[in-house]
């Protein structure tokens, strides 16, 4: 799943090169002396991130929750917009972002990423009954939902630039929604025809909604991850938790969570890619 996009139009001026160098106190020392390790995060994103009985819980607050421990502190996750999750951090809104975040070139100058955690490849997700709809290129003429601001946004748009290159049409319609269980609803109902969101998530989805959904590949030929995110200076806590990240995935700590979470694992590796989407 490509999960969300990094910012454009007006949110996307509050962020500018500049501030990203400014002098301050190093935050993983401030979050040492608070007590508290500040998180940024969208708990909409079901099963990364969401409300359960009033708490935020799921894969993301699990391992940060692990991590914290080692600095003995306590994490403290602020809900956030995430077509403003970036601007925020670099607004001192939180200390860093863990929400699910896919590591794209545009977002890489713009934060520091930690290592992957997870897979955040992109899949199309269909009505089990679809028969029209085979494979990607078969997305020419449909209507196709995502989450505004979500990296699959970005996706789909460079995928219908390929198929009018290959002088196709491109979708009927894109409909964004705020929060992709929306879209998943939709689907359902038949407003819309598909949706593209990350593989690790639509095995939820699927799990969740038996038998009402299938989902193939096809959307992207890059391999995509998801990191934490921080602001450019922060590198001793981005490698804090590099070191933690990479202690999980050697003793199997991210396995069992993976598997609490998903019902399978992901293979990622321990630096970011070179290549990017």
């Amino acid at each position: 799943m490509f999960r969300r996009s990094l910012l454009t139009g007006a949110g996307a001026t509050l962020l500018t090169l500049p501030s990203i160098h400014t002098t301050r106190a190093d935050t993983l020392d401030e979050a040492k002396k608070r007590g508290t390790l500040i998180i940024g995060t969208e708990a909409a994103y079901v099963p990364y991130e969401f409300f359960k009985d009033g708490k935020i819980v799921g894969y993301d607050p699990d391992i940060a929750d692990l991590m914290v421990a080692k600095l003995g502190v306590k994490a403290d996750f602020i809900d956030t917009a995430w077509n403003g999750i970036i601007p925020a951090l670099y607004a001192k809104k939180f200390d860093c972002i863990i929400s699910a975040m896919t590591i794209t070139k545009e977002r890489s100058e713009k934060v520091l990423f930690s290592m992957p955690y997870a897979d955040a490849s992109n899949v199309i997700l269909l009505r089990a009954g679809e028969a029209n709809i085979k494979t990607a290129d078969d997305l020419s003429g449909k209507t196709v939902g995502v989450q505004l601001g979500s990296a699959a946004a970005g996706i789909i748009k460079s995928f219908e630039d390929k198929l009018k290159a290959a002088s196709k049409p491109g979708y009927a319609d894109v409909k964004q929604y705020e929060h992709y269980p929306e879209a998943y609803q939709d689907l359902i109902n038949k407003r819309i025809d598909a949706v593209v969101n990350s593989r690790s998530t639509m095995m939820v989805v699927m799990r969740d909604a038996p038998g009402k959904f299938k989902m193939i590949p096809g959307i992207s030929d890059i391999t995509a991850y998801f990191g934490m995110a921080f602001r450019r200076e922060d590198a001793a806590l981005r490698d804090f938790v590099n070191t933690q990240l990479a202690a999980m995935k050697s003793d199997g700590t991210l396995s069992k969570l993976q598997d609490k979470w998903f019902g399978g694992t992901m293979e990622t590796p321990n630096t970011v890619p070179d290549t990017l989407p």
